[in-house]
């Protein structure tokens, strides 16, 4: 009989043990059913239009300036504008006084009759903008048809972008362009010229977009942006849901399946603009929700909480 009582708490002990490492187990497969579940944001497959864009360099010219010219020889004796200015046509830039001119005005015997051929000759502007140079000073001794001053009209001012040859066939006239300017203001203007010269160093072509409404200067760096592709009604996914390999050969989504298993699906891409892309393979349709955000992570057949669509 005492050997029975002795026994007893040696066989409680035991089971003791066996509980609590069994409850042990127990505990840690819960945790680690909680640590298996992994919170994901998601996305619903969407039709749409997708619009791919090709960015480039510009800079702004202007496309007429006339020359103002000398219509003698002799001596600047008036220049009435400086660089800066506007001038109209018809407007008196300078005057001119030729030697002969000179030698009559220091005579001391002045002719009535020869007075007349003593006033300097004029110089008139053959157009209308604003002087952008004028090399020379009064007094200087120029010769017939010297260039006095270069005008710019306004109007003529462009945007000019030197368009890969790849493009030619993509880029029309009339196509609209996204200019944005060095402070961030961004214009829409349409393709107005080209050139049908190709250069030979770097196989682009010259493209022209005629600015209006605003006054800039001229050699102004610029960026333009025009669209190279479109497909419409296409079945598209956020680009953060596309996921790939090192390579970038192979691309996949992670489905999800009854709101909380991911499920690895291979799809294949078709246009890819700035934020989403293109479905063009089976496996995946319209509604479908897809991982976008936490799918890094994910392995084939992952259990995942939704916390943000």
């Amino acid at each position: 009989m005492n050997i029975s009582l002795k026994r007893i708490p040696i066989a409680l002990l035991i089971f003791s043990m066996l509980y609590a490492c069994n409850g042990t187990k127990d505990s840690d497969e819960t945790k680690e059913n909680i640590r298996a579940i992994i919170p994901v944001s998601s996305a619903k497959v969407s039709e749409g239009t997708i619009i791919v864009y090709q960015t480039l360099n510009g800079v702004t010219q202007f496309q007429r300036r006339d020359n103002i010219r000398s219509n003698t020889t002799g001596y600047i004796s008036n220049l009435s504008f400086v660089v800066g200015n506007a001038i109209k046509k018809g407007d008196l830039f300078s005057t001119i006084k030729t030697k002969e001119q000179s030698a009559l005005s220091n005579s001391p015997q002045k002719d009535s009759l020869l007075s007349r051929f003593s006033k300097p000759i004029p110089v008139y502007s053959n157009s209308s903008g604003i002087i952008s140079s004028i090399p020379v000073v009064q007094g200087d001794y120029i010769a017939e048809g010297d260039v006095l001053a270069t005008v710019l009209e306004p109007n003529s001012l462009v945007v000019v972008v030197f368009v890969p040859f790849e493009y030619h066939t993509t880029i029309s006239m009339g196509l609209p362009c996204e200019i944005t300017l060095p402070d961030g203001r961004k214009l829409s203007q349409p393709i107005s010229g080209m050139m049908p010269i190709v250069d030979s160093a770097s196989q682009s072509q010259q493209y022209y977009i005629k600015i209006k409404g605003i006054s800039l200067p001229e050699r102004l760096n610029v960026t333009v942006r025009f669209p190279i592709a479109q497909a419409s009604k296409a079945m598209c996914v956020p680009l953060s849901a596309v996921q790939t390999d090192e390579q970038q050969k192979e691309f996949w989504v992670m489905k999800i399946a009854n709101d909380t298993l991911a499920v690895k699906v291979p799809v294949e891409l078709g246009l890819r603009g700035d934020s989403i892309a293109q479905i063009t393979s089976s496996g995946i349709k319209l509604d479908d929700l897809v991982v976008t955000k936490g799918s890094y992570e994910l392995e084939d057949s992952s259990t995942v909480k939704i916390y943000k669509r």
